[in-house]
């Protein structure tokens, strides 16, 4: 399994553009058909999608005849370059390193179980993106200022959505709908030992029910809906105990310009 590296580097990316889905085209890098558990960015910023491929269903990690799964599971590990990066892991409980750069994170936009990732974003400023279908994860941010986003992704296909190019990012960032999203989320303090800092709890509106819970490490700000729905929440995990607001679109891009391109 060592050899098991597989480069996809989106230049005009798979992904699609709001604006021009019909220019859409993969270039450079060597993308293949073979397995592929570690997606390794390269110089420069890129778009990294987790390829979905290690499972059963494929010949090279599941030998015929074989009864016990050898595969991950449709795990990836994505691994951002020095730059600005768009990671998103799609199927399989993933591990996602951002690196170095203002990385932005997307866990698993597609429907089905098991989608817990662990992020690491790594040095700058991250921004972990997760949506309604994703399961319970972990984002540890590390250095800079590192922001969690509960919002319903935008999608084609399956597929995030990505904006017009914006500053830093000449590919888009993803975009999503947070004040309309149908669920609020609480925050708690992580248990003593634990290695986190908070335990971000995500709740359905009509239900009540407890959705999943998103653990916390190195994390300052975190971005959610309101109680009521229609608005977008702000809380600053940099606080004691730190407690939502209600906060404006201008008071969004104020507070974490790449979250301000992202979220409405």
């Amino acid at each position: 399994m060592s050899q098991m590296r597989t480069f996809i580097r989106v230049g005009a990316p798979t992904v699609v553009f709001g604006f021009a889905v019909a220019a859409l085209s993969l270039v450079a890098g060597s993308a293949t058909s073979t397995h592929a558990a570690l997606i390794d960015g390269g110089k420069g910023p890129q778009v990294l999608i987790g390829t979905d491929d290690d499972n059963t269903a494929n010949p090279a990690i599941q030998p015929a005849g074989v009864a016990a799964n050898q595969s991950l599971n449709n795990t990836d590990i994505l691994e951002g370059g020095p730059d600005n990066d768009v990671l998103i892991g799609k199927l399989g409980s993933d591990v996602m390193l951002g690196g170095p750069g203002r990385d932005i994170l997307v866990g698993g936009p597609d429907p089905g179980a098991p989608n817990s990732d662990i992020q690491f974003g790594g040095p700058d400023n991250d921004v972990s993106l997760w949506a309604p279908g994703d399961g319970s994860e972990a984002f540890i941010g590390g250095p800079g200022t590192d922001a969690l986003v509960f919002g319903v992704t935008d999608r084609s296909a399956g597929t995030p959505i990505l904006s017009a190019p914006v500053p830093g990012f000449p590919y888009g960032v993803p975009t999503a709908n947070v004040s309309g999203q149908g669920g609020f989320c609480t925050i708690e303090p992580a248990p003593a030992g634990s290695g986190y800092d908070f335990l971000v709890r995500f709740f359905g509106r009509t239900s009540g029910n407890l959705a999943v819970t998103v653990r916390t490490r190195e994390v300052e700000q975190l971005f959610c809906t309101s109680v009521a729905g229609g608005q977008i929440t702000y809380a600053d995990l940099t606080q004691p105990v730190p407690a939502f607001v209600i906060v404006s679109q201008a008071e969004v891009e104020a507070l974490n310009p790449t979250v301000g391109f992202m979220v409405r």
